[in-house]
């Protein structure tokens, strides 16, 4: 009897994923998996808005939302007083000569006749500063939002007037937003799978940053210049972990990252590290067939880093003729400006990196009402990431300029005078680093979801850290806790509640928490009802 002749056993199939050979996921192929990107965005998504509020009287946001609305109705990057009256501190000369300072909500004929023969002055408000042309003032905090929004106020437009329906115009700015953070995390999703981490460990990974840290209670909400940020920096990370499989990505990623620097300069750091890494790649194999005797000689890939370069360069010119036309150097900012005019003075700052160091390490990590791991605990799992992504470093190379951009910006970030961020809803300085320390999850994050142990501790981080996100969602309002009493925080004398774990911020909205929901709806219904049109164009004047 003939024997049937033994099957040989298959191989496992395996893929290149972020530049080394992993293991094929095991997650069941099918419409489940392809569909759980759009799943991760929704639920993402509909968490941001179930709060049915905006983030009330932001005035870092507020800029980069009024000088987007400007572009799209009078064509220019800067303002007239007279464009946005409201945001304005204007000031009417008496007969006598005295000045009287008057509120001024809508624009017309006497104001401009008063305006043009000078007995109407104005002084901008924080979010602006004065450019280098007389009477026009740009946004201080950048190109990058104002940029990112333009679109989508475009098309909003078209079906009702932004400029006077102050509303639609906050309420959708607010979508854009919680939109740019959904984004965000399935961009977090989508990495972590290149590196063939299943499904179900990749999804609770991207959710820990989506609901996990304050790109829920604060970014999500409204405009910040963080909030295109996010969303720039995850789409870089996503290009770059599929570079060395396709280096045609790294045109993307240029790109990315480029954006990301437009809207918020400290991703600088990010982008310099980036381009380091694959300058790395292009050296290495080179520099390997030199020290190596007898190997063979591999020729120098630049294409990837050449891509990079390339494709990012365009935004740092960009960057640089808007500072130079506007402010009268390439190489100063607005915020620096804004700084040194209203936030060094107002916080009894002496210097711009003045802080040292290990006080505001120790702040921007632990501070009862400004800490990193006081508001999301479960951060801390990068950092065991990033300790075990030493022992397979050629597996997990990209990782390397995620952890150098982490450290650099909690350390310039804790020289900042204003290292707590002001007037603001737990560690807001931090919160481009929160997409990093989630992609450094990547060495342990499956592990940690199988192990029953490791599972229960990271469920319990992950449960505290998403309350922490939903009390500030629902019940924050500018000043609250920040100016309890009259001790506002951004004075030296005030200074030490972020130290006091019998004062903190996350308690004082736990226990206010109806109180705070009611205020912050009555502070938003206030703005929304104003009068007069959010900017005057040119025909209206």
């Amino acid at each position: 009897m003939s024997r049937k002749p033994r099957p040989k056993p298959q191989k496992s199939k395996s893929r290149r994923a972020g530049g080394f050979t992993a293991r094929a996921p095991a997650a069941r192929p099918g419409r489940v998996n392809r569909s759980l990107p759009v799943w991760l965005f929704l639920a993402s998504f509909g968490a941001y808005i179930l709060n049915g509020g905006v983030f009330p009287l932001a005035n870092d946001a507020k800029g980069s939302m009024l000088f987007s609305l400007n572009a799209l109705k009078n064509h220019s990057l800067s303002i007239e007083p007279w464009q946005a009256p409201a945001d304005f501190i204007w000031r009417l000369t008496q007969p006598d000569g005295t000045e009287k300072r008057i509120k001024v909500g809508q624009w017309n004929s006497q104001l401009d006749a008063l305006y043009r023969d000078g007995q109407l002055s104005a002084r901008e408000g924080y979010y602006m500063v004065p450019s280098v042309h007389p009477g026009r003032y740009i946004n201080t905090f950048g190109l990058g939002a104002v940029l990112t929004v333009l679109p989508a106020y475009a098309v909003m437009n078209l079906f009702t007037d932004l400029a006077a329906n102050r509303s639609a115009w906050y309420y959708g700015t607010k979508a854009v937003s919680s939109m740019l953070v959904a984004g965000a995390v399935v961009l977090i999703f989508l990495t972590m799978r290149r590196f063939a981490i299943p499904a179900v460990p990749a999804a609770v990974g991207a959710l820990t940053f989506g609901l996990g840290t304050i790109a829920w209670s604060v970014s999500s909400q409204l405009l910040w210049q963080q909030t295109p940020a996010l969303f720039f920096l995850a789409l870089g990370a996503w290009c770059l972990a599929g570079v060395e499989a396709r280096p045609r990505l790294a045109a993307y990623c240029g790109m990315a990252f480029g954006m990301a620097t437009l809207c918020r300069p400290t991703a600088a750091i990010s982008t310099l590290l980036v381009g380091g890494y694959l300058l790395w790649l292009a050296l290495w194999p080179g520099v390997l067939s030199r020290l190596r005797p007898g190997a063979e000689r591999v020729a120098f890939n630049w294409r990837p880093f050449l891509l990079y370069a390339l494709s990012g360069l365009p935004f740092a010119l960009l960057l640089g003729a808007y500072n130079a036309y506007y402010l009268g150097s390439p190489f100063t900012s607005g915020q620096v400006l804004g700084a040194e005019q209203i936030d060094m003075i107002r916080k009894g700052a002496d210097g711009f990196w003045q802080t040292p160091l290990a006080e505001g390490l120790a702040g921007l990590l632990f501070s009862p009402s400004r800490g990193l791991f006081v508001y999301s605990p479960v951060l801390a799992l990068g950092l065991v990431g990033a300790v075990m992504a030493w022992k397979s470093p050629r597996a997990f190379a990209m990782l390397i300029p995620l952890q150098a951009a982490v450290v650099l910006d909690v350390m310039l970030n804790a020289k900042h005078f204003d290292w707590w961020g002001g007037l603001t809803y737990g560690p807001r300085r931090l919160v481009d680093t929160g997409v990093f320390l989630t992609l450094l999850m990547i060495p342990v994050i499956a592990r940690v979801v199988r192990v029953r142990w490791m599972c229960a501790v990271f469920g319990v981080l992950l449960l505290y850290s998403v309350s922490v996100q939903v009390i500030g969602a629902w019940s924050y309002y500018l000043g609250g806790w920040e100016n309890k009493g009259g001790m506002n925080i951004d004075r030296v004398e005030h200074r030490h509640r972020l130290w006091s774990w019998s004062d903190t911020q996350i308690g004082f909205h736990v226990t206010h928490f109806q109180e705070s929901m009611r205020y912050r709806k009555a502070v938003i219904e206030d703005y929304l009802n104003l009068e007069g049109p959010v900017i005057t164009s040119l025909r209206e004047r």
